[in-house]
């Protein structure tokens, strides 16, 4: 079983071989002999057993909290792109990149980023020196355009 420690951050592999399955993060509740409580990123809580350890692997630790630009992630699968978005979504954090490419995620709300001092705040501003947004995109693109 991986030596864990309360609060390190794991996939938790509970696929059973469906197309869509990917591993789930979750953070480690309690490590014991044998043991290990787990809490999924959807809050649900897990117990694996020392003969179920190949369930369960490391997290890297730019797969933790979220990057801006999934290049960079450490963990650059599927199951780590969406645990980004995630992780960003629920900081109300709706745009991210993967390199140049602009990755939106419908809030099914409105937030208030888009007038006129955000399109002054991303003007003449490369991609990644401000946080992920659509004006940043558009400005880069009408500067490649003149």
């Amino acid at each position: 079983m991986p030596i864990l420690s309360k609060g390190e951050h794991v996939w938790l592999d509970l696929t059973e071989g469906g197309e869509f399955e990917v591993p789930i993060g979750g953070v480690v509740k309690f490590s014991d002999t044998g043991q290990m409580q787990v809490v999924d990123d959807e809050g649900k809580e897990h117990w694996v057993s020392a003969s179920n350890a190949s369930k369960i692997k490391a997290m890297h630790v730019t797969s933790q909290d979220g990057v801006e630009d999934m290049i960079y992630l450490g963990d650059l699968n599927e199951a780590g792109i969406l645990h980004n978005l995630l992780k960003r979504y629920n900081e109300q954090n709706i745009y991210t990149y993967t390199g140049s490419i602009l990755v939106a995620v419908n809030p099914y709300q409105t937030f208030d980023i888009y007038n006129q001092q955000y399109i002054r705040r991303y003007q003449d501003k490369k991609i990644g020196d401000l946080p992920p947004h659509v004006f940043a995109i558009a400005d880069n693109a009408y500067y490649f355009m003149k």
